[in-house]
């Protein structure tokens, strides 16, 4: 082909027919300009649809991440607001001594809470990335909402831990809780002697009434996080359809 037109511009140079030689030029600088934009959009249609499967793909992956994150946080919320619950009809004197007596684990549930451990490696890989394949910003703004949601959450767990570990941990060592806890586990008798010290005592009242206000506070982030993750959600399936 190639040698077709140099045939053909040769012939016109030969026969001194400048005019035509231009017109025929410029036709063949046209040609190799329509191959390159043809060519660079062939190329731009192959990258928009390898774009379009990694954005599909992720988005799923965005998806299945949350759902799992949601299905963790519903039992994590469950656990919480059954501590908060317990904790609250202590402190307001409705929680009976019959109650503690039957079940002393409830002693330990006045002043715990509930961890959460929770997995979002490819939301910050998402966030993190120069080149985001997500299309709507407020899907991204949501995200980055979620995030700093569970980064609040890890502070105030770290304040519970903390609190635990220095405060309430020593304290039932010095009143001997543990062994009671491990008699109650033989299904050995318990005694209100054996709890009713502890119960009554204010340093103990303190100690759930701190756990139970520290734990109001992670329980309103959990609810919040879990509500944020139920936005993005839709957001995801919504640019899926897209």
């Amino acid at each position: 082909m190639i040698s077709f037109f140099r045939k053909i511009r040769q012939k016109l140079l030969q026969e001194n027919r400048g005019t035509r030689y231009l017109i025929y030029a410029l036709g063949e600088v046209l040609l190799v300009v329509i191959g390159i934009l043809i060519a660079l959009q062939v190329n731009n249609w192959n990258e928009d649809r390898k774009l379009e499967k990694v954005s599909d793909q992720t988005l799923q992956s965005l998806e299945e991440e949350i759902n799992e994150a949601r299905s963790n946080l519903e039992k994590i919320i469950s656990f919480n607001e059954r501590i908060s619950e317990l904790s609250n009809h202590f402190l307001s004197g409705e929680l009976t001594m019959d109650s503690l007596e039957k079940d002393p684990t409830q002693i330990f549930l006045l002043t715990t809470y509930a961890s959460s451990t929770l997995n979002f490696s490819i939301t910050e890989q998402e966030l993190s990335s120069e080149r985001t394949i997500l299309r709507r910003q407020s899907l991204n703004e949501k995200l980055r909402i979620s995030l700093q949601d569970y980064l609040m959450m890890g502070d105030l767990e770290d304040l519970l831990r903390n609190f635990w570990n220095n405060e309430v941990l020593p304290y039932f060592i010095e009143k001997k809780m543990m062994v009671v806890y491990n008699r109650f586990l033989k299904k050995e008798a318990i005694s209100k002697e054996d709890i009713q010290d502890i119960v009554y005592e204010d340093k103990f009242v303190n100690l759930v009434a701190t756990t139970n206000s520290m734990n109001f506070q992670f329980l309103f982030l959990l609810k919040k996080l879990d509500q944020d993750l139920e936005e993005a959600l839709v957001l995801i399936r919504e640019e899926e359809h897209d």
